[in-house]
C-alpha cells in the first residue's frame, strides 16, 4: 500500500517541495496520524500550523488532518483485503472505538465501510486522488492528465477496476 500511494501521490503532484515530500511520506509510513499540525510545523521550522496549511493549500493538497483520514481509511482498507480482518477488529487492535472508525470511513468517502469493501482499496485509493485533482484546481495547480505508473495502478485480483487515471 505504501508504495501505491506514494507513486500515485507524487505522479499527482510531481512538483512538490521538500517540506511538503516529507509530511506527505510521514503520513503514509505512519499509516495515518503523525501529530498535530502545530508539532508538524514546528518540526518542519515552518512556525506555525497555519503556515503549514498554506504550504499544503498551496501544493494543492487537503490539510493535514484531511491527508492523515484518507491515508488511514487507505490502510483500513487494504488491510481488510491482504488480512481478511474485520475493521472492528483493526479498531481494536489500534486501541479505537470501532463505532468512531466506521464513523471516520463514512466521512471520508461518504459511504459506509461495506460499500468501501465492496469497491476495494483501489476505488479508495481514485477517490482520494479525486480529491486531490479538486483541490488542484482550486489552488491554480495544473492538472496531470497522464496515467499512473503500474506500481500505482496494480489491480487486486479481487477487485479488478479500470487504471487509475489523473486526468
Amino acid at each position: 500500500m505504501l508504495e501505491r500511494v506514494l507513486v500515485a501521490i507524487h505522479s499527482a503532484r510531481p512538483g512538490l517541495s521538500g517540506p511538503v515530500r516529507a509530511v506527505i511520506e510521514a503520513v503514509v509510513l505512519a499509516k495515518g496520524s503523525i501529530g498535530t499540525a502545530e508539532s508538524v510545523a514546528d518540526a518542519l521550522g515552518l512556525g506555525n500550523r497555519f503556515r503549514l496549511a498554506r504550504l499544503l493549500k498551496h501544493a494543492g493538497l487537503p490539510p493535514l488532518h484531511r491527508m492523515t483520514e484518507w491515508v488511514t481509511v487507505l490502510n483500513w482498507s487494504e488491510c481488510a483485503e491482504r488480512q481478511h480482518v474485520s475493521l472492528c477488529w483493526m479498531a481494536f487492535h489500534s486501541h479505537r472505538h470501532p463505532s468512531a472508525c466506521y464513523r471516520l470511513v463514512k466521512k471520508v468517502t461518504g459511504h459506509g465501510w461495506e460499500d468501501v469493501l465492496d469497491n476495494g482499496s483501489a476505488w479508495v485509493l481514485r477517490q482520494f486522488l479525486n480529491e486531490l485533482r479538486k483541490r488542484a484546481g482550486s489552488s491554480g495547480q495544473h492538472r496531470v492528465t497522464t496515467s499512473l505508473p503500474p506500481a500505482a495502478a496494480a489491480k487486486d485480483a479481487r477487485h479488478p477496476n479500470p487504471p487509475l487515471r489523473l486526468s
